[in-house]
């Protein structure tokens, strides 16, 4: 323990021999956490621009962009749509929306909008919310319409209503017609309209005449049978009339069924519409996207993957500096054939790397903490998820240490696989948006494993226990550096350390 301590101690010596070293190991994350938490501390986008451009506003299309005003969004009316357009290329609008000329609610009329996917977080977080505006006023015209299309609903089915009256009235009317038309066919049926009564009633006039010499009386009687013989030919037009007459009361009288029969269906139909609300037309079903955690600001979202960015870089070029630096020492070659075993350079090489990146980690916590005290519930389980992230760091940058020769290869290869990890990983594009299969390998990426556990117990505020899937990850990544430490310690102790101070 003497001797470890001993080791520590002389590489300890080694980093803060310069004050310039010292002052980035101590300084160096209190200044990243303060100048990351006073640019991130805000849950808002800011500073948005939005170019726009229609070749005929109207109040429809000022409307949207007044409501794209309201919530601080900066608009700008482009001159035509190719310079709107350009404007998000350049970097000049973060967003151009084109108008159609005259915009109105008729088929045809998109409104069009340009990003730039480049930039994907922010554009799907601005692009959401522009598209959340331009919701709401097509809903309001939603509204507008189907409230008129509801009122005449209800319009019609009152009318209606209000019409059964008169229809029924029609109906009875009909009825007593048919009836009456039925009841005078009746009637006519016992009376023979085919006789010939009107020769019958001359001749026994004329027979009349001969036998009497009362003139006024068979004048009397002449003019009887002319109006007799009238009326009857009266009667024979009503009675060839009456057949046509009952067959239209009768089809009239159908018909009249028939319409009672519709406006009753069209009545019921409109009353069997159970829901008539505006608002649940529009939207019978509705979504609302609640957050699984407490509103906070960008700083409390971006703790974790910040963490985790300090950890890994810090401890990649840090420890295979550190091993560099112990390779290309005069000592190491009095190390190696000193009755030391490996272990002992190869464990405080470790130690030595992680009370440094500790002693960072606390500056970085102390600062949080006193931003967002609620975090002290959480420092237990972090700080031990800590500990074993920092160690597989730490042991994967020995290994870049142990495989370079100088200090500037070395801090090459730490900062390109870092890059490597980082850039697969959800910090810079989705997970989602890679291959199956790339992504199968890249779960296992310790960057992403690692964020996944900060992510988890900083946000979510989970126990130890519903990470295990994920630590159990980094102790195999662990296992497996410490055993290519080891082969690699000794291979390169053998093949270039030694020949290279023999040849001195």
């Amino acid at each position: 323990m003497v001797k470890l301590l001993g080791v520590i101690r002389k590489n300890f010596k080694i980093l803060i021999r310069s004050k310039s070293s010292a002052l980035i190991i101590l300084f160096g994350p209190l200044l990243l956490i303060l100048l990351v938490g006073t640019a991130f501390n805000t849950s808002t986008f800011s500073d948005i621009k939005v170019g726009s451009y229609s070749s005929s506003y109207n109040d429809l299309s000022n409307s949207i962009v007044d409501k794209l005003e309201e919530d601080e969004y900066r608009i700008f009316r482009s001159s035509s749509e190719e310079e709107c357009i350009k404007g998000v290329k350049t970097g000049t609008y973060h967003l151009c929306t084109i108008f159609p000329p005259d915009l109105s609610v008729s088929e045809g009329n998109v409104i069009q909008v340009y990003v730039d996917q480049s930039r994907i977080n922010l554009v799907f977080a601005i692009k959401g919310a522009i598209l959340d505006k331009v919701g709401e006023t097509s809903k309001e015209l939603s509204e507008s319409l189907t409230s008129i299309v509801v009122a005449q609903l209800e319009e019609a089915s009152s009318s209606l209503q209000s019409k059964k009256s008169v229809l029924s009235s029609l109906k009875t009317t009909n009825e007593a017609f048919t009836s009456g038309i039925t009841t005078i066919e009746t009637e006519l049926t016992g009376i023979d309209l085919s006789a010939d009564l009107e020769n019958e009633l001359n001749n026994k006039t004329a027979a009349l005449k001969s036998q009497t010499n009362d003139t006024r009386t068979i004048t009397e009687l002449e003019d009887l049978i002319n109006v007799l013989t009238l009326q009857l030919k009266a009667v024979n037009i009503i009675s060839s009339a009456i057949p046509n007459l009952k067959e239209i009361a009768i089809t009239e009288s159908s018909q009249l069924m028939e319409l009672d029969r519709a406006s009753n269906k069209i009545i019921s139909d409109i009353d069997a519409i159970k829901v008539k609300d505006v608002e649940t037309l529009i939207s019978p079903i509705k979504t609302v996207t609640q957050p699984v955690t407490t509103e906070r600001t960008h700083i409390n979202y971006l703790f974790p993957t910040l963490i985790m960015m300090v950890v890994m870089f810090v401890s990649l070029l840090l420890s295979s500096v550190t091993v560099i630096r112990e390779k290309i020492s005069p000592a190491y070659f009095r190390n190696y054939i000193s009755p030391n075993k490996a272990f002992l350079f190869i464990a405080s090489t470790y130690l030595t790397n992680i009370l440094i990146i500790i002693l960072q980690l606390a500056i970085v916590f102390a600062v949080m903490l006193a931003i967002q005290p609620d975090l002290i519930s959480t420092l237990m389980n972090v700080t031990a998820a800590i500990l074993i992230i920092t160690s597989a760091f730490i042991l994967l940058g020995m290994i870049i240490g142990y495989l370079f020769s100088s200090e500037e290869t070395a801090t090459v290869g730490a900062i390109s696989l870092g890059t490597i990890l980082l850039f697969f990983s959800n910090t810079i594009i989705p997970l989602e948006s890679l291959t199956a299969s790339i992504k199968q390998v890249v779960n296992y990426n310790m960057f992403v494993v690692s964020d996944t556990i900060l992510r988890k117990l900083l946000i979510f505020e989970v126990t130890l226990q519903d990470v295990l899937p994920q630590i159990y990850i980094l102790l195999g990544h662990i296992a497996v550096f410490i055993i290519a430490i080891a082969a690699i310690y000794h291979l390169s102790s053998k093949r270039y350390n030694i020949k290279r101070y023999l040849k001195r």
